[in-house]
């Protein structure tokens, strides 16, 4: 008699179990393509194109992360294909990224790029500008492609030309070797307007980023980590002292972007389905106490939990007031 009564219960559990495992697996699949029910319409400050025949794949994981516009970079070939070494075949990509704007306007924002020692960089870049580029993309701050000082007195002109046309510049700058080249920049050039992105390479020595960061009142960073890699090391440890990053980032709240730099080519493991969950990993890490992101694995991982007014500046309003010079 018991067992006939334990076996009855377990018959009317069935449906009820059935619904809890459905709406466990909707929420594991809801997960898995960075699916979300927020009402922010956030602006990607960073990312790199290889082609025009990749944006349907990203345009589609961007729907599915709340993304409505993106900054996409001119890149030398180094940056789009492994195995390359040296700062060249950047026009080639500088005129695929314009492309990509012009014929996706509402999508794409593009900062051209220049080699720093191109005797006609700053024509270039006027010519660029001219094209329907919107910014500069600056790379002599990466230790591949540190070519010459970033005081260098042959910058001086573009420098200058970018301060009085309030051209903005992604300028990657590891600040741990470079750092006194580039607040030589910054002080020359105080109007001028900069995004250092990963956190200028100083999620480590945070002591550095505060103090460019306090120096350089001017001065916007991004929270992109780059490559694959990268950013797993940077969730990983991000996850090891949440509250650290979380002081950081509340801090200069005003001043952070969003943004992801997958550097989207046409390898055949960056599929939407992949764009969209490393752009949601970066989603996860600032909006939740807890997540999982799918390519490290089962493990747990801790994240900054920040509010929903810090997260409306870090995803459009520091940007808007940025680049367009918007006052919310």
């Amino acid at each position: 008699m018991k067992i006939r009564r334990l076996l009855i219960v377990f018959i009317f559990s069935l449906p009820l179990l059935y619904l809890s495992v459905r709406g466990i697996l909707a929420q594991m699949k809801g997960l898995q393509k960075g699916r979300t029910t927020s009402s922010f319409r956030i602006i990607n400050a960073h990312e790199h194109f290889q082609t025009i025949k990749n944006v349907p794949k990203f345009l589609e994981a961007m729907k599915e992360n709340d993304v409505i516009k993106t900054v996409i970079v001119g890149s030398p070939e180094a940056t789009i294909l492994t195995g390359r070494t040296g700062f060249f075949g950047e026009e080639k990509y500088n005129l695929e990224v314009l492309k990509i704007a012009n014929t996706y306007s509402e999508h794409f924002i593009a900062f051209p790029t220049i080699n720093v020692k191109d005797p006609a960089k700053l024509e270039k870049l006027k010519k660029y500008l001219a094209m329907g580029g919107e910014g500069l993309k600056l790379y002599s701050g990466h230790s591949m492609f540190h070519d010459l000082p970033l005081d260098e007195e042959s910058m001086m002109p573009v420098y200058r030309y970018c301060e009085e046309n309030k051209i903005p510049i992604l300028f990657h700058v590891n600040a741990g070797k470079f750092q006194k080249e580039f607040e030589n920049v910054l002080k020359k050039f105080p109007r001028l307007k900069v995004i250092c992105p990963h956190f200028c390479l100083s999620t480590i020595a945070s002591d550095r980023f505060e103090y460019l960061m306090d120096t350089h009142p001017n001065l916007y960073t991004d929270l992109s980590f780059g490559y694959i890699d990268f950013l797993k090391a940077g969730l990983l440890r991000i996850s090891q002292e949440p509250e650290k990053m979380r002081r950081a980032v509340i801090k200069y709240q005003d001043r952070i972007l969003f943004g992801t730099d997958m550097v989207v080519t046409s390898a055949g493991y960056k599929t939407a389905d992949w764009l969209s969950q490393v752009t949601r990993a970066y989603r996860d890490m600032l909006e939740k106490e807890q997540y999982h992101f799918p390519l490290l694995g089962p493990r747990t991982l801790r994240g900054l939990h920040l509010d929903s007014k810090v997260l409306e500046k870090i995803y459009r309003i520091n940007f808007e007031r940025f680049f367009y010079g918007k006052e919310n």
